[in-house]
């Protein structure tokens, strides 16, 4: 039995430097590193390599956006669709920012924020739904011609440069402007900035597409909650399960006859984005001493074969096997 680990943001991005790492004690990490057969890649994301594992051809976008749809229970169809997800921008030293996602709204706020766009846009042959609150997507009847920066790249980055591109990219990017303004002085933003919670002033449009083609994966079963693990996995016909608590957990929950095991760990980026990197460093420790302690003494004792490590950021791809 192997496994295999995706953990975004095992890897800090570089900008951070090299700081962070300052006397962190993670002997079994190391232990990894330092006897396993490690590979640098190219850059990817977390969900871009997702698609590639579960083999998703690459279209202008990796198309997550009519993946995620469909585990959010909406079939894509035959209609283009791209994530517009609701964030909120800042203005940074005369930049505007894209500072986060907003990933706390209820069912009542997006619907109603939802309402005002398509009120807006209703002569323009574009629709949006929000079946998840967190999660917004946009319908073409067509391809709109751009490629787009995903969310997780853009995120606390100057927008300009991240902007959809291609021939029609001034179109979309003044879809982009009249939604700020439909959402800028909205009854929901202004409660929210009343009462400190962070205001949706824009949306963020990536990860469009037509449902893809799905490939037979190198996997047997995955591990993980969100919404794209959950749509490949469905669609590549392999068992889908919610995350083990911790490595023990998992050790007793698998079984042998799926040979090979995909877990999705989120849980370092989570904390990087709420908490920065204070906790990041923290749910490192907490990632060692939980995962990687219990499956590593699993490799000595041979209850599984081998262990795959996939650090992964927007900056970062290392593969690591031991």
């Amino acid at each position: 039995m192997r496994c295999t680990l995706l953990i975004s943001d095992l890897l800090l991005p570089n900008a951070c430097g090299s700081e962070p790492y300052h006397e962190l004690r993670l002997p079994v990490l190391e232990t990894l590193l330092a006897r396993g057969t490690v590979v640098l890649h190219p850059a990817l994301e977390r969900d871009a390599w997702l698609c590639r594992a579960f083999g998703v051809a690459k279209q202008l976008d990796w198309p997550v956006a009519p993946l995620t749809l469909a585990a959010d229970g909406v079939a894509p169809q035959h209609y283009y669709w791209l994530r517009a997800d609701p964030v909120e921008l800042r203005m940074e030293h005369s930049r505007l920012v894209m500072a986060r996602a907003v990933s706390d709204l209820d069912a009542i706020e997006s619907r109603e924020l939802i309402a005002a766009l398509n009120r807006h846009f209703s002569r323009d042959g574009i629709t949006l739904l929000a079946p998840c609150p967190r999660r917004w997507y946009l319908r073409a009847d067509r391809a709109p011609g751009i490629a787009t920066t995903p969310l997780a790249r853009a995120a606390n980055r100057d927008i300009e440069a991240h902007l959809p591109q291609g021939d029609a990219a001034l179109d979309w990017h003044r879809v982009i402007n009249e939604a700020q303004m439909v959402l800028h002085e909205h009854a929901v933003n202004v409660a929210r900035e009343a009462r400190g919670a962070a205001t949706v002033n824009s949306i963020w449009l990536w990860g469009g597409g037509t449902v893809p083609v799905i490939g037979r994966p190198p996997y047997h079963a995955a591990w993980g909650d969100d919404a794209l693990t959950r749509s490949l996995a469905a669609a590549a016909g392999i068992a889908r399960h919610d995350p083990a608590g911790d490595g023990a957990v998992w050790l007793t929950a698998a079984t042998a006859a799926d040979h090979d095991h995909l877990l999705v760990l989120d849980q370092l980026s989570d904390a990087l984005r709420t908490g920065g990197i204070a906790t990041w460093r923290e749910h490192l420790a907490m990632l060692e001493r939980d995962w990687m302690a219990p499956l590593a003494s699993a490799l000595r004792g041979r209850r599984i074969s081998a262990i795959t490590l996939v650090a992964t950021n927007s900056d970062n791809l290392l593969e690591a096997t031991l």
